[in-house]
């Protein structure tokens, strides 16, 4: 063998070892990348579920405090009326008392003219004072009573004040949310929500069309199944073709026999097409 050739030899065998090294090196970092990446989804699973818990909890108080509201709104306007009954009795007494009032002095007037009858006209005023007596504490009583409805009343303003006050933060609260979950790219919508912290049935389809989004880079596909297999809006799938991975499709618009989604995860050198298998049971 000459020089060269032995030259040759070496110099083959050391770039054999470095292909090697290299090779060793992307399998690693493609190893730590979709640990990494199944520790965020883990993490954004998680966050997506304490978010749903507080959704529910936000929501049950805002019912509670609704419910409360029309309550204290009826006893309120209840007391009202029985008020406005009482004031209008209050009323009609201090009326009946200025006429036996009126009627007293007469007979006091007529008294004067005899004796005899003055006695007679005596013992009629004294029982007109005794109804009389009668009828002013029953208006002190109609009066304490309708002071005791009107402090109740007021009692039960202030509560109406302060459950609307907690109403409006809840109403607050669930604005400041929304937002902040908007702010995050996440879903509001409390259906959607529980689609992503519940998993999809187990079914299989096939990708019948692949194209570019007109307004971004993103692929978009079209699969053989819909809402008919039970998938719905936020649902991932994952696409192979034999036993090779491609990557992941999330699916934005489900119709009965067919749906449409947009490839967030794609493994490195694959590309998506029309045949490729999609499932949700990996």
């Amino acid at each position: 063998m000459t020089t060269v050739g032995k030259i040759l030899v070496v110099l083959h065998l050391v770039l054999s070892v470095m292909f090697m090294a290299f090779a060793g090196a992307v399998y690693t970092a493609q190893t730590n990348w979709k640990e990494a990446t199944k520790k965020a989804k883990d993490e954004l699973a998680r966050s997506k579920t304490t978010i749903g818990n507080i959704t529910a909890e936000r929501d049950k108080d805002l019912a509670d405090a609704a419910d409360k509201i029309a309550r204290l709104t009826t006893e309120n306007q209840k007391l009202s009326g029985q008020g406005t009954a009482l004031s209008t009795q209050v009323a009609a007494l201090d009326s009946e008392n200025r006429q036996l009032r009126k009627e007293v002095d007469q007979q006091r007037d007529f008294a004067a003219l005899t004796t005899t009858e003055a006695i007679e006209r005596k013992k009629e005023a004294d029982l007109q004072r005794d109804v009389n007596s009668q009828l002013f504490a029953s208006r002190e009583t109609l009066v304490k009573n309708r002071n005791e409805t009107e402090d109740k009343r007021f009692s039960l303003d202030v509560q109406l004040q302060q459950v609307s006050d907690k109403y409006e933060q809840l109403l607050n609260d669930y604005k400041i949310t929304k937002s902040f979950l908007a702010s995050k790219k996440l879903t509001t919508d409390p259906k959607e929500m529980i689609v992503q912290t519940a998993p999809p049935p187990p079914v299989d389809g096939l990708i019948t069309e692949v194209r570019k989004s007109d307004k971004s880079s993103q692929e978009l596909v079209e699969i053989s199944i819909g809402s008919d297999d039970g998938l719905v809006n936020g649902h991932k799938m994952t696409i192979s073709n034999g036993s090779k991975y491609i990557g992941v499709v999330r699916l934005t618009m489900v119709q009965a026999d067919k749906s449409v989604g947009t490839v967030v995860e794609r493994a490195k050198n694959m590309t998506v097409h029309a045949g490729d298998k999609v499932s949700t049971k990996f």
